[in-house]
């Protein structure tokens, strides 16, 4: 938040996408806290708020995975059992940075790719289900698929963590748009295509296996 306000200081930032980024963030801290009061006193073991959250939401080896990352490698097995945190609560909190890394990413990426405000605007609702392809389709000028596979390896990192040059990006994306669309099919085109790749984002965040695709720190 300091570096926003730091950006905003110099002018980088429009305070409308500042104002609308506070907002967002703002309400993910809030159901942060929501939870650690909820669930201030148990602790985080499959039997407990892991146990909680069916098979059919997180799957175990998600729920393993985070409960051994996030008490041995994070020194949570001496603290105290009110001080740890809820599973709920490190989803979140894995959530709420990963949105604040994506908006600098973007900031300093803008040059490859530029997001009209339609776009944008459409695009908060990427997390959803009910997101509508359409939309972006039509504020994108027929560029679903580009903008998606953009925004969505920009959310994993994927592009700084391999290096790939935005126009390179830009260049593939605008290719697999020309074959999508080479026969007019009117269902395997270039909305679909951006349809999955948007459902796929959906599930790797909704079932937790996105956190299984940071960087892991020892």
């Amino acid at each position: 938040l300091r570096c926003l306000l730091k950006q905003l200081e110099r002018g980088e930032l429009p305070v409308a996408d500042l104002k609308k980024n506070l907002d967002y963030a703002a309400s993910v801290l809030e159901a942060v806290y929501m939870e650690d009061n909820r669930h201030a006193r148990r602790l985080l073991d499959p039997e407990d708020e892991l146990g909680d959250l069916g098979s059919e939401a997180v799957p175990t080896q998600v729920r393993d995975w985070l409960a051994s990352t996030f008490t041995s490698h994070m020194g949570l097995v001496n603290r105290r059992p009110e001080d740890k945190p809820s599973f709920r609560s490190i989803v979140h909190a894995v959530q709420a940075g990963i949105f604040v890394e994506r908006m600098y990413r973007r900031s300093s990426s803008m040059t490859g790719l530029s997001y009209p405000p339609g776009v944008i605007s459409v695009l908060k609702d990427v997390d959803k289900w009910s997101f509508d392809i359409f939309a972006l389709n039509e504020a994108s000028g027929e560029h679903a698929l580009k903008f998606t596979l953009y925004e969505t390896l920009t959310r994993y990192d994927l592009i700084a963590r391999f290096k790939i040059p935005i126009s390179s990006l830009v260049s593939f994306a605008d290719a697999l748009e020309a074959g999508y669309s080479k026969y007019k099919n009117p269902y395997h085109n270039l909305m679909h295509a951006a349809d999955v790749t948007q459902t796929v984002h959906f599930l790797l965040l909704k079932t937790g296996f996105m956190v299984t695709l940071l960087p892991r720190r020892q």
